[in-house]
């Protein structure tokens, strides 16, 4: 058997152990250019990031169907994903027609944050069931991730709320 060799160890400058599936990306020097371009602007895309949150939080929080993302005093969020829960005690419909209906609406929302129990390579090597991990599962059934980007236009901002309110009280109890 094989001990674990580290890289600074003379005979370590190649050798590697993949302790889990997945991928290795690396970054090509164009994107990396890009990244080093957008740090100058960080600060203004990110005030823009929490711009755009507060204002999404200010139209939801009354809305009794809809479940705002924490946010906690002592943390500066990033905001690069606006994740609402949806709360189906006060809606007449599922997450696929919420995501339909904001989709009619002509605003594309994601579900960001898959348990990994119920991606494939965990479910066939592991036999995962979706109630292995109730909480994990029954989270990500309610979760939607609304468009957020520091290049949101206020009138993007606007139709974002707009149809988000819609939907929410279109088809709330």
């Amino acid at each position: 058997m094989l001990g674990i060799v580290t890289r600074n160890e003379k005979s370590g400058s190649w050798y590697y152990e993949v302790v889990a599936p997945g991928f290795k990306y690396n970054m090509t020097d164009i994107a990396a250019a890009m990244g080093l371009a957008q740090l100058v602007r960080l600060d203004i895309m990110h005030d823009r990031r929490r711009q755009i949150a507060a204002r999404y939080g200010e139209a939801f929080a009354a809305i009794p169907s809809l479940e705002l993302p924490t946010v906690l005093d002592n943390v500066d969020h990033s905001w690069h994903l606006y994740s609402l829960r949806l709360n189906f005690d006060r809606l007449t419909i599922d997450r696929a027609r919420f995501i339909d209906e904001l989709q009619a609406r002509n605003i594309g929302t994601s579900v960001h944050f898959i348990p990994l129990h119920i991606h494939p390579y965990y479910r066939n090597t592991y036999g995962y069931v979706s109630e292995d991990f109730p909480v994990a599962f029954s989270e990500y059934l309610r979760q939607i991730s609304l468009p957020i980007y520091s290049a949101m236009s206020d009138d993007d901002v606007e139709d974002v709320v707009q149809a988000v309110s819609d939907v929410a009280h279109t088809f709330g109890v």
